[in-house]
């Protein structure tokens, strides 16, 4: 039987076709799902990174609520100090100082914190209250100074301003415990203090003496994405 050279040159260009098309197709399924995977990877690591962000983010905002709250503190130092001065009355009291001491200490264990810690950080503001004070008398006196005159009672409006704040503080001091004692936090406590702890009096004597018992924690857990 003779072979019909036209017919067998079609079916053989026939199948070249449907050979080639199969593996344009295959390898476009295969790239398909390369690029489905690349995709999906790059996806996962822009998951992982922007949870890192907001981690980072948090750790942050826990920093610099703790950090203006100790400034706000610190300024109602000088209307304390101007009431003092108009009442001739001391920086010291010691019987207030203890009362406050003693009643943080409770508290603390209310918040699960260490009572320790909790008294030496209100010790540190008291002490730091105390610098800005003496260093008002000291100009006071040097000028001469009179009474101030629209100067806040102590009693019904500084206190109860200071007492709230203490409220504050057992907040923030709660939320930032877990990471306190990790040295990357701590760095940035150091850091962050520079720029927002600032104010009238509160020079880096000042700061340095409110920051202090955040900085002597040691942790051997600390997050993964801590500053």
């Amino acid at each position: 039987m003779g072979i019909n050279l036209h017919s067998f040159k079609k079916r053989q260009l026939l199948y070249i076709t449907i050979i080639g098309f199969g593996m344009l197709l295959t390898g476009g399924l295969i790239t398909g799902k390369l690029g489905l995977f690349s995709s999906s990877a790059i996806t996962d690591e822009i998951r992982l990174a922007s949870n890192s962000d907001v981690a980072t983010a948090d750790q942050r905002i826990k920093i610099e609520r703790l950090l203006k709250l100790i400034q706000q503190r610190l300024l109602i130092a000088h209307d304390v100090a101007r009431w003092k001065w108009n009442h001739k009355r001391p920086i010291e009291d010691r019987k207030r100082e203890q009362d406050l001491l003693a009643k943080v200490r409770q508290q603390a264990t209310t918040y699960n914190l260490e009572q320790d810690v909790v008294v030496a950080f209100f010790q540190a503001q008291i002490e730091a209250g105390k610098l800005i004070q003496k260093a008002d008398f000291q100009n006071w006196h040097q000028q001469g100074a009179k009474s101030f005159t629209n100067v806040p009672d102590l009693n019904k409006a500084i206190r109860p301003s200071l007492d709230k704040l203490n409220t504050e503080f057992f907040s923030a001091l709660v939320d930032i415990n877990p990471i306190l004692g990790c040295s990357t936090i701590q760095k940035s406590i150091e850091s962050r203090t520079q720029i927002l702890l600032q104010g009238d009096g509160i020079d880096r004597q000042v700061q340095s003496l409110a920051i202090k018992p955040l900085l002597g924690r040691k942790s051997t857990s600390c997050p993964n994405n801590s500053i």
